[in-house]
């Protein structure tokens, strides 16, 4: 099952979560870098995306967790999109988003349940 992040923000900002990501120890060896190329568009977005086994709740919650510390800690407006494994998609803004731990389990609590 995977999890797929996608961050509207600077390049700083995309290096950022990056590095964020992989230094977080329990999600070691489950963050990957895709380059998601839409039609009509030049060039391409990059994806994180974050595999977990089938029952995946401790991955989910540190992936929760992660980004809501990586995102309280934004000057800048950061907003990511988050695709849980089961398709279920939310976005969060770093600058409007009162408690973004709470929707980033909503969407990949949902889409486990799903699976």
């Amino acid at each position: 099952m995977d999890a797929r992040i996608a961050i509207n923000g600077s390049d700083n900002d995309r290096i950022a979560l990056w590095d964020w990501l992989l230094n977080e120890r329990e999600l070691r060896g489950r963050v990957r870098r895709e380059a998601i190329s839409r039609v009509g568009e030049m060039g391409g977005q990059i994806e994180y995306v974050v595999s977990a086994a089938v029952s995946a709740g401790a991955v989910w919650a540190t992936l929760a967790r992660t980004l809501s510390v990586w995102l309280l800690q934004r000057r800048s407006d950061v907003t990511i999109t988050i695709t849980g494994p089961g398709g279920r998609k939310i976005q969060v803004n770093a600058k409007r988003t009162k408690d973004p731990e709470a929707l980033v389990r909503q969407v990949l609590d949902a889409s486990a349940e799903s699976q």
